[in-house]
């Protein structure tokens, strides 16, 4: 009976919890806390800029607020190329945040949030197409985005596009959520977040009833 009893427990199968993935607002220093106005922040970095522009790519942007934008959060804050707002050129800015799936499956992966831009943008993951976009005088008012799909198993890069239709120009983005299941290595077990289904858990009830009912009639 006890074999039969571990035979029962080894075919259960494990369904996963999800667990955070690490990213980052808009508008934080390293450790991820709100910066003063006008500071350097972390994490964004510039990718592409128009032609004329003389940032350096690769440089992360500063806090910066106008009164026609949507008001920052506790937890996140609008940025620009350069800490009065004013990126001098306009056209097109790309800026990117670089997220690490490293251990979790990245079919399972997903992050949702709100966004702005000024002017208009768009917000999208790897080569992907846009997820969500933003209208040319759309700032007042925040932009949900839903990425549930287009994930890589690694590093992913979040991009957010921002058309300077003049000065000042700025972006904002706030994670709502970012979720991810733990992959599991062949041969190695689940991360110990792993839990029996629900039906599995009715399968062991009955077969212990059963192996109750032997005994009794044994």
């Amino acid at each position: 009976m006890k074999r039969l009893l571990l035979i029962l427990l080894a075919c259960v199968p494990l369904v996963t919890h999800a667990v955070p993935i690490t990213v980052h607002n808009t508008g934080v220093d390293a450790t991820d806390t709100l910066v003063a106005a006008g500071a350097q922040t972390s994490f964004w970095t510039l990718s592409s800029q128009p032609g004329g522009s003389g940032y350096t790519l690769g440089s992360n942007p500063f806090r910066y607020f106008t009164g026609s934008y949507f008001s920052d959060s506790s937890v996140a804050a609008w940025v620009s190329p350069s800490s009065n707002g004013n990126a001098g050129v306009g056209g097109i800015y790309i800026y990117d945040l670089v997220i690490d799936l490293t251990g979790l499956d990245p079919t399972t992966a997903l992050l949702s949030g709100v966004f702005g831009t000024d002017n208009d943008g768009a917000i999208w993951l790897n080569n992907n197409a846009p997820v969500a976009t933003t209208g040319f005088g759309g700032f007042g008012s925040q932009t949900a985005f839903n990425i549930n799909s287009g994930f890589l198993a690694g590093l992913n890069t979040l991009h957010v596009s921002v058309n300077n239709g003049g000065d000042p120009t700025a972006f904002f983005v706030e994670f709502r959520s970012a979720v991810g299941d733990p992959s599991c290595i062949p041969g190695q077990t689940c991360p110990s977040s792993s839990v029996p289904e629900p039906g599995t858990l009715l399968l062991i009830g009955l077969g212990l009833a059963g192996l109750g009912l032997a005994r009794r009639r044994s």
